[in-house]
């Protein structure tokens, strides 16, 4: 369609050129013969005799052009051609005698007629002498056109040509990479990304080819994440079921003690426990993924929501012979869903009282930089090893020296809390300082009056 195009405005281009350049050199014909035909007029007003006139006619003897003098009553004095006599004879018939002194075209019909003539009338001294006919073939002018329309014809063709190739080669360096684009992004369909794209092109082709290439890495990505993320999440599910099938199988035998099944039973409740939280949780990031996962902003006090944290969590730490103080200024206010926050303190308390040591103590201590809250939560625990601190928000990361399986660790705790406070516009980091130590970073909430 290109092309077509292309070649509809060329051929349009030429058609206008060619009629512009053919008129133009009728024009010139015409003026020329005009021009020719002055010039002997003037010849002859200057020296009226019969001499000049015998001269004027051999000159245009030798001439592709014909003359014809006449005198004062249109009798012809003088010719310089003997053919086309009756053609010539009629036209002069038809002009002569001429009264006015005003040279012009009589005859310019070079389509039809076999010449084109103008007239130069003759004046000596006032007094009306004659005429000066001057005859051109027309036949020279539609050679002149004809030659002209072959010289067009011919270059047009060259162009034309010229321009299918540029147009297939652009169509080939435009459509090459299209093409390719195309077999990439349907191998990406088809869940394989083993082809990269060329980023060499300088232009939009390059970007869109930059743009499928990062496509394709994250997809590649997001495959090996959820390939391991489900892979985790069946360890994590055949645990659980595993003690459960088990221990329900054991505490069924005629054999067993009422002691015995008490205490399979135990363990099974607390796998259940386990495994109902395991869901929980999984539902939880499923709604962040699908981002169906909303919160419901409030001015919150932050001493409060503290103490309301403590007062829930006092049974745990008195189970586990926990201490937990906390140190933070009056008045300080956040805005953020209240339920979740006390979600991100649960699972960090709840980290903190399992793996740290025996009789953990844990504390919370908060200040404000710069319009900003700062929360670290700190335990006293072993810590984990600095190499994998950049990895604990990740879902389903788990440190196994230092978090182990007996205590129902399944590696989501840390990746809801840090999804829930980027939800709040903060930050969370990890660091070790005598035991692991959260950061939680919160914008100040000012407009609390």
């Amino acid at each position: 369609m290109f092309f077509v195009l292309m070649l509809v405005i060329e051929i349009a281009l030429f058609f206008i050129l060619y009629i512009t350049i053919s008129n133009h050199r009728v024009s010139e014909v015409m003026e020329g013969l005009l021009a020719r035909g002055a010039g002997h007029r003037d010849v002859l007003e200057n020296n009226y005799d019969y001499t000049t006139l015998e001269h004027v006619v051999l000159m245009e003897s030798e001439a592709s052009t014909d003359v014809i003098i006449t005198d004062e009553n249109g009798n012809i004095k003088g010719r310089s051609s003997e053919e086309d006599v009756e053609f010539q004879s009629s036209v002069v018939r038809d002009i002569a005698p001429v009264k006015d002194n005003e040279d012009r075209i009589i005859e310019e019909k070079w389509a039809e007629l076999p010449y084109v003539a103008t007239v130069s009338p003759i004046f000596v001294d006032g007094v009306h002498k004659g005429e000066v006919f001057m005859f051109s073939p027309s036949g020279t002018i539609r050679d002149t056109l004809t030659h002209l329309s072959e010289q067009f014809l011919l270059v047009m063709l060259l162009i034309g040509a010229v321009t299918l190739v540029v147009v297939f080669a652009l169509s080939q360096i435009i459509t090459r990479p299209l093409i390719r684009m195309q077999q990439v992004t349907e191998k990406l369909s088809a869940g394989k990304a083993d082809r990269k794209l060329d980023e060499r092109h300088n232009d939009e082709l390059g970007s869109l080819a930059v743009s499928i290439n990062s496509l394709s890495e994250d997809l590649e990505r997001l495959k090996k994440d959820r390939n391991n993320f489900l892979s985790s999440i069946a360890h994590e599910l055949r645990t659980p079921l595993t003690y459960i099938k088990g221990y329900a199988e054991v505490a069924s035998r005629k054999g067993t003690s009422n002691e015995e099944r008490v205490e399979y039973l135990a363990i099974i409740r607390e796998e259940i426990y386990h495994l109902t939280s395991l869901v929980q949780q999984l539902f939880q990031l499923a709604k962040m993924e699908e981002n169906s996962f909303v919160i419901d902003p409030s001015v919150i006090e932050l001493t409060t929501l503290l103490v309301d944290v403590r007062s829930q969590m006092q049974p745990l730490f008195e189970e586990r012979q926990a201490g937990l103080s906390i140190s933070v200024p009056e008045e300080v206010f956040v805005y953020g869903d209240a339920v979740r926050l006390k979600q991100v303190f649960y699972n960090l308390l709840n980290n903190s009282v399992f793996y740290g040591f025996e009789s953990p103590q844990v504390e919370i201590n908060v200040t404000v930089i710069r319009g900003e809250v700062h929360i670290l939560v700190a335990d006293n625990g072993p810590g984990v090893p600095e190499e994998t601190l950049p990895y604990l928000f990740e879902r389903l990361y788990r440190v196994e020296k230092a978090r182990s399986r007996k205590y129902g660790g399944s590696g989501l705790g840390l990746s809801i809390v840090k999804e829930i406070i980027e939800k709040h516009e903060g930050t969370v980091q990890a660091f070790n300082d005598n035991g692991l130590s959260i950061l939680i970073k919160l914008p100040e909430e000012k407009n609390y009056g």
